[in-house]
């Protein structure tokens, strides 16, 4: 195709993050290089898209769903009103369904685009292509999420849609000929072409973690369920092992259940949704998909293209056609003891070093055939095959300038808006903040940490340099551990021009905080803690999260049972390692209650406590109370229970321990150990009455 075309996509909320978006992204960036891409999205759900679009991409809504639109009151009652069109997608009885407004908007829009191609992203939106399209346009489905996982009612909605589009794309082969099979006879051309996946901006894993990483949507189709089971029997065999679940959705409590019945809670842990999965993949050494159906294309590439070999389930399709058994990843059985086949799997490449290295090469190498470049070729030749003058002609996307439109990157306006800064840990625990110098006016500019709650003595102040040699212009200021001692608390991320006083927003690129993992990170045990954790806050600004603590009590396993909490951990710092330490709870309330127990401390500073519930019981105040845990020692320091290395800056939702049910003087009570917000462990008892199911 040599001529440029204007294609448009159509997504149903453009603002949420899932699979189906980061495809589209992915392939609207690589498209517009040569093409002139737009994305129009249904419905607005909040004030920025959390995804980064090509900065080639237009980006628009239809209908804002933000509470502070104004709306007619016809507008208002068209809300209401539900959608008509393939009432048996699941986007129905979603948290945006779809409304009479968007579609009297979307209906609008086909009938009026100046578009070559239009490409809808979701049975819904492959119906409403096909009932309101126009024919002169090429109107293209795409199909996420395989034939066999869509319901009966809706595959005959699917279907009677598709036999009057130009074109539907599917993820594989295998689901091609199902629809092939389906639609026999119809002039609809069907094709596969595979998910868009770029290579990855993040360095990529090590394989020297022991983390085991799954990410999507939290629901059936995915059964972390039995990948929870399965990992039972893996942290049997290696509990220094960790599996990490990505992702939103109904399942989570459930989930949480299931692992607080297995006792996982401290090898597998629930991480929630991520903006970019991309810079999570880099801190596992392994991948692991359990599906049922639902074709996990988008997941096992990432994986792969950050050096992970993945363990599948074979499901339907997709997973056979991405990995080579026993070259850059393993497939076991999707029916029958798939929790069995699931966790041999994994120990066949966890105890199986140079196996899963030799994997990890061979997966970085085979994902190479899912680049941009690549998918948006196959696109090209699929739209100049269906419509060949597209490719002879300047079309309506290359006649004048491109009308202006509001352009948003990271959901915000191009103009007058906060810079956008990554930032990678270093070696030894530094943090690089880089920027791209197209993002700022001339001069020298500097990276400003300032605490969110307190005025500290020392601001740091670091000048933006010239980085690399490649003349890409990429500016990198570095926060050197050895050379600033920085408060604990929350730092938020500036930029200000040197000698100023003015500063700029920062708005969170690509965060990299894989190397936190590494034990080398840390300090010698002999001097304390202190951990600096880069991260995005909700409103995407780059903030850093600090611990100052030349004294540590680090808890590294908490076990709950009937009888007993107990705490494993050790002690870092000088001044921590010089005494004989107590471990002690004291009742927050009216300076109430001390319980004191024993704490031995072996050579190498670790501990372990052991604290009866029934000792505990027997001091409860009533209604709620909370318990400070420290470690004492006459004459030396009282030192607070933490968990606060490793990566996470806020790990009070991941870290979930179990409540106990025991009895109290005043009746029957909760306790429950939780963490604080500066991550230090506390016991929390209540009431039964009061703490819920």
């Amino acid at each position: 195709m040599t001529s440029p075309v204007k294609i448009t996509f159509l997504l149903h909320n453009a603002y949420a993050v899932d699979g189906t978006v980061r495809a589209t992204a992915n392939l609207a960036a690589a498209l517009a290089i040569r093409h002139d891409v737009e994305i129009v999205s249904s419905y607005r759900t909040a004030g920025r898209m959390p995804l980064v679009v090509g900065e080639r991409v237009r980006t628009r809504a239809l209908v804002d769903l933000r509470p502070t639109t104004r709306r007619t009151a016809a507008e208002a009652a068209d809300l209401r009103s539900p959608g008509t069109v393939c009432p048996h997608d699941s986007l129905h009885a979603g948290w945006t369904p779809p409304s009479r407004l968007g579609e009297t908007r979307l209906a609008a829009h086909l009938r009026s685009t100046d578009s070559d191609v239009v490409i809808a992203t979701r049975p819904y939106l492959v119906c409403f292509l096909a009932q309101h399209g126009r024919a002169d346009y090429l109107r293209v489905g795409q199909e996420y999420a395989g034939r066999d996982a869509h319901g009966t009612a809706l595959l005959g909605d699917l279907d009677a849609a598709v036999s009057r589009l130009d074109a539907y794309v599917t993820l594989s082969q295998a689901d091609e000929r199902a629809h092939r099979a389906a639609l026999h006879g119809l002039r609809t051309r069907v094709t596969t072409v595979p998910v868009c996946c770029p290579a990855p901006d993040a360095e990529p894993s090590t394989g020297e973690s022991r983390i085991v990483l799954a990410g999507g949507r939290l629901t059936p189709v995915k059964r972390y369920d039995r990948l929870v089971d399965a990992f039972a029997k893996v942290a049997a065999v290696h509990p220094d092992w960790s599996l990490r679940i990505y992702g939103r959705g109904r399942e989570r409590l459930r989930l949480r259940r299931r692992i607080e019945e297995l006792g996982l809670y401290n090898n597998v842990l629930l991480m929630g949704a991520r903006t970019s999965m991309e810079a999570e993949w880099a801190k596992g050494a392994l991948a692991v998909v359990s599906s049922s159906s639902e074709p996990p294309g988008m997941s096992l590439v990432e994986a792969m293209s950050s050096g992970l070999p993945v363990v599948s389930t074979d499901c339907d399709h997709t997973p056979r056609e991405i990995i080579t058994h026993g070259e850059d990843g393993l497939l076991v059985p999707a029916h029958g003891p798939v929790e069995d086949a699931l966790a041999d799997a994994l120990c066949r490449l966890i105890e199986n070093e140079a196996e899963r290295g030799r994997m990890a090469e061979a997966a970085r190498r085979n994902s190479e055939r899912f680049r941009p470049e690549h998918i948006a070729a196959r696109y090209e030749a699929l739209f100049t095959d269906l419509r060949p003058e597209l490719g002879r002609r300047s079309t309506k996307a290359a006649t004048g300038p491109r009308r202006r439109t509001r352009l948003f990157t990271l959901g915000v306006a191009r103009l007058g808006q906060p810079v956008t800064v990554g930032c990678q840990v270093m070696p030894g625990g530094s943090l690089a903040f880089d920027v791209a110098a197209d993002q700022l006016p001339s001069g020298r500019w500097e990276v400003v940490l300032r605490h969110r709650n307190e005025n500290p003595a020392t601001t740091p102040r670091i000048q933006l340099e010239q980085h690399g040699t490649d003349g890409d212009g990429s500016m990198r200021a570095v926060l050197d551990q050895r050379h600033w001692e920085l408060a604990e608390g929350d730092w938020d991320v500036f930029l200000q021009r040197a000698g100023g006083s003015r500063s700029r927003p920062v708005r969170a690129g690509l965060v990299e905080t894989a190397r936190l993992l590494d034990p080398a990170a840390l300090r010698p045990a002999d001097e304390g803690v202190r951990t600096w954790i880069p991260y995005a806050t909700e409103g995407g600004e780059l903030a850093v999260r600090i611990w100052l603590r030349p004294a540590h009590a680090e808890v590294t396993s908490v076990d709950v049972d009937d009888y007993a909490l107990r705490l494993k951990g050790s002690l870092h710092g000088r001044t921590a390692r010089a005494h004989h330490y107590r471990f002690t709870a004291r009742l927050r309330a009216n300076g109430g209650h001390l319980i004191d127990a024993p704490c031995p401390v072996d050579a190498y500073g670790d501990f372990h406590i052991t604290l009866p519930v029934d000792v505990v019981a027997e001091l409860h105040p009533g209604k709620e109370a909370l318990w400070d845990l420290r470690l004492s020692a006459y004459g030396g320091p009282e030192i607070r229970l933490a968990m606060v290395t490793g990566d996470l800056f806020d790990r009070r939702d991941v870290s979930v321990f179990p409540a106990v049910r025991c009895a109290g003087p005043g009746g029957p009570l909760s306790l429950r150990p939780r963490l604080t917000h500066d991550h230090d462990l506390v016991l929390s008892t209540a009431d039964a009455v009061l703490s819920g199911p």
